[in-house]
């Protein structure tokens, strides 16, 4: 994923040894279990454009892919700059997740296999939750940096 290959110059913060001080260790529990689950139903999941709802997910997926991509390019490029250094700049790699994972879940209609029982809304409901965490995780990060 993109976060892999920004990860080493994304500064001090976002380094996992500084990422993860001091975070209460439910919050990295739920983090990481929902994240977890999030990546295992992606997996799982028959990745379709057939449909029209699947094609707008494959539009979303892209938009909210490249502004992923974009901030976290933002905040190398300038890592002490107004972006990288604000709240809205600091969260985004946290935040924007939220409009790639939604583009994955309406390309994602059913299981690879029938076998698997199926609901979009459990999909929607741990990404959810992941996405909680890790912008809970994110704030506090934040937080005490100024």
């Amino acid at each position: 994923m993109a976060s892999f290959a920004f990860w080493p110059n994304l500064g001090a913060a976002y380094q996992p040894e500084e990422f993860w001080r001091d975070i209460p260790p439910l919050l990295g529990l739920v983090e990481n279990v929902s994240r977890f689950g999030v990546i295992a139903l992606s997996v799982v999941m028959l990745l379709e454009w057939r449909t029209s709802t699947q094609r707008v997910g494959l539009f979303v997926y892209a938009v909210g892919l490249s502004l992923y991509i974009g901030c976290q390019w933002a905040i190398v490029a300038d890592p002490s700059g107004a972006w990288a250094t604000s709240a809205i700049g600091f969260l985004a790699p946290a935040y924007t997740p939220i409009i790639w994972i939604i583009g994955i879940g309406l390309i994602g209609s059913r299981p690879i296999d029938d076998r698997i029982p199926w609901r979009s809304s459990v999909f929607f409901g741990l990404a959810g939750v992941f996405l909680a965490a890790h912008n809970a995780h994110a704030w506090l990060v934040f937080s005490r940096l100024g």
